[in-house]
């Protein structure tokens, strides 16, 4: 089921409240339009800790975008799945239950990214370490 339009209107102006007012509304747009067919979309960092949303789909499909508003285009980098991608996840030592503290994706063509478990609701965590082919401790 698609992420909802209220969710990924959030996380949307989330992402654009530090770009100017233009620029700002023009990823906003882009995001909805872009990311509307996808389940989850999700805050991220990039390798060099730029801010970044990824979408994911239950069918395995995944975007990116990764943009400060500034330059004179953003990118909305697509894969029909994850296949190729290395997962790591991340396990809280210091509690017995060992909750995941962050997913970190190494992909070809999206390059690094990582979501910390706080970015994720609690009822998408076992959904989305699905995605990711891995356990979903919380």
């Amino acid at each position: 089921m698609p992420i909802a339009r209220t969710a990924l209107d959030t996380l949307a102006r989330n992402y654009v409240e530090g770009m100017t007012s233009i620029r700002g509304r023009r990823v906003h747009r882009l995001l909805m339009r872009e990311f509307a067919s996808f389940d989850h979309v999700l805050p991220a960092r990039t390798g060099d800790s730029a801010p970044a949303l990824l979408a994911l789909g239950h069918d395995g499909r995944v975007a990116v975008c990764c943009t400060d508003g500034r330059g004179p285009a953003a990118d909305i980098v697509r894969c029909a799945s994850l296949a190729g991608a290395a997962v790591s996840t991340s396990y809280d030592l210091l509690k017995d239950s060992l909750p995941i503290v962050r997913w970190t994706i190494r992909h070809p063509a999206v390059g690094v990214l990582t979501i910390a478990i706080n970015d994720v609701q609690l009822g998408d965590v076992a959904r989305i370490g699905a995605i990711f082919g891995v356990g979903s401790s919380t």
